[in-house]
């Protein structure tokens, strides 16, 4: 078990070194973007290379459970219920925002893109929002395999 926690170490600094050097890239720099792309492929691929064969449900029948889960969603214990519910609004929330502040297009109601820019202006703010979207998604990922092993 020694590995795992080297793996972890190894992971986090990687992911630091990733953040500060895409802090030191401008928002529009091409560098920028196209670290950003490659990391997204590269997850993609190497989830897709995990993952071969390794699924216990087939595409069909994960599908058909999560429609069921969604069918009876209701009869779940009321925190999970709730956090749906709270997820719901938050997410409907920033997406209605930003689209009521698109069509407006009014200073008095600025996008989230407003209020993110004024944080990633900064290198430092470009590394920590880098950091939290790799942390994100690492958190993410790591809950669905724990929930997988179960």
């Amino acid at each position: 078990m020694i590995g795992a926690p080297i793996g972890v170490a190894a992971f986090a600094a990687g992911a630091s070194a990733l953040s500060w050097w895409q802090a030191q890239l401008s928002r529009d720099s091409p560098g920028a973007h196209w670290g950003v792309a490659l990391l997204v492929v590269g997850a993609v691929v190497g989830a897709i290379a995990v993952g071969w064969r390794r699924q216990r449900l087939t595409a069909r029948a994960w599908i058909s459970r999560n429609a069921e889960l969604l069918r009876a969603w209701r009869s779940q214990p009321l925190p999970v219920v709730l956090s749906i519910v709270v997820w719901f609004i938050v997410i409907s929330g920033v997406v209605g925002w930003d689209l009521v502040s698109f069509i407006v297009q009014s200073h008095t109601l600025p996008t989230l893109s407003y209020f993110v820019g004024h944080v990633t202006r900064y290198k430092i703010g470009r590394g920590l929002c880098f950091a939290l979207w790799l942390g994100v998604g690492a958190y993410l990922v790591a809950g669905s395999r724990a929930e997988a092993r179960r």
